[in-house]
């Protein structure tokens, strides 16, 4: 009877002991399950993809920790929200974050050097539509994503500026950033005459040659705010670009706009050099408005070749200095 007892306790104990091993393995592998899920979801949320400007899906496998910029404003834009970049073109007529001085140099923004490149082994390079697209195919068999994004409107500013907030995990600073740009827009228009329209020439001067800005520029898009109407915008656009027209002084003497405002690209001395030649030396350009009452001006590159992203409101301020200086001149 009392080995009967004992074998019975025995079996009682193995038995208790059998469901408490099948309750914690089940235990175990229901965690391990969870942190199979919990690091997928990680890896997951690390991913990221999004459209480009040129409709291009471009996907990061994870959050870029060596972004190339090829632009300046999108070099801007990244420096704005506390990002940084390991590589970037060089120019002479726009400015470069203070942070971004020292980063390897890659070339002008439309002759890139792609050997020295792909050489830093960027996770993400970031580039303009207009001269880069050509550089889609040896990023591709470089296994480089590559972006194309493209500001021309403030619209366009607080789209692309949303989209690098999420790639830079900055949102939040984004989000505030095109709030305060908004704000600052928004007082300027406030200020602006109900009934006072000013018309206005913008001209693109090289060492080479004259055109007519005509939509879809930094300088356009500034007047367009301002409700300032642009006498080009009719003009039959050039062959290889719709944000320009051919230089023609008898158009604009016909239309008469009350102010003329020139951009120089390139050299500043060269542009001035040309100027001379093309412009003034001609006798119909002295039968012009605005030059007769002093309203030609040459505008800054640095705040009108290049996107003003966030700082759109400072532009704004000395178009509107320009065109409307009872208002803002003393300001």
């Amino acid at each position: 009877m009392n080995l009967l007892k004992t074998s019975k306790s025995f079996i009682m104990v193995l038995a208790i002991f059998g469901i408490v091993f099948m309750a914690a393995c089940q235990q175990n592998e229901s965690s391990s399950k969870e942190a199979v899920a919990k690091n997928q979801d990680d890896i997951d949320q690390e991913q990221l993809s999004f459209t480009d400007s040129m409709e291009r899906e471009v996907i990061l496998e994870k959050r870029p920790e060596k972004i190339v910029v090829l632009s300046p404003e999108m070099l801007k834009m990244i420096y704005d929200l506390g990002g940084e970049a390991v590589g970037r073109m060089s120019t002479s007529a726009i400015p470069i974050p203070e942070e971004a001085q020292d980063l390897p140099e890659l070339g002008t923004v439309n002759q890139i050097n792609t050997e020295q490149l792909v050489a830093l082994s960027p996770d993400l390079v970031i580039g303009s539509p207009n001269f880069h697209a050509n550089l889609e195919g040896i990023m591709e068999s470089s296994n480089i994503p590559f972006a194309l994004l493209q500001m021309r409107s403030f619209d366009d500013v607080k789209e692309v500026a949303l989209l690098i907030g999420e790639i830079l995990d900055k949102e939040d600073i984004a989000s505030q950033k095109i709030k305060e740009a908004e704000e600052e827009i928004s007082n300027l228009q406030n200020k602006l005459p109900q009934d006072d329209h000013p018309s206005v020439v913008v001209l693109n001067v090289t060492a080479k040659s004259v055109s007519v800005q005509r939509a879809n520029t930094t300088a356009i898009e500034i007047g367009d705010l301002l409700h300032v109407e642009n006498i080009g915008k009719d003009m039959q656009a050039n062959p290889d670009s719709q944000t320009s027209a051919p230089y023609s002084l008898e158009t604009i003497v016909e239309k008469q706009p009350d102010y003329v405002l020139l951009t120089i690209h390139g050299s500043v001395d060269a542009g001035k050099e040309k100027i001379k030649e093309d412009l003034e030396a001609n006798p119909a350009w002295n039968s012009l408005k605005a030059v007769q009452e002093g309203n030609v001006h040459i505008i800054p590159s640095e705040k009108y070749l290049s996107n003003p992203g966030f700082d759109y409101a400072d532009t704004m301020k000395h178009m509107a200095e320009i065109v409307y200086p009872e208002v803002f001149h003393n300001e």
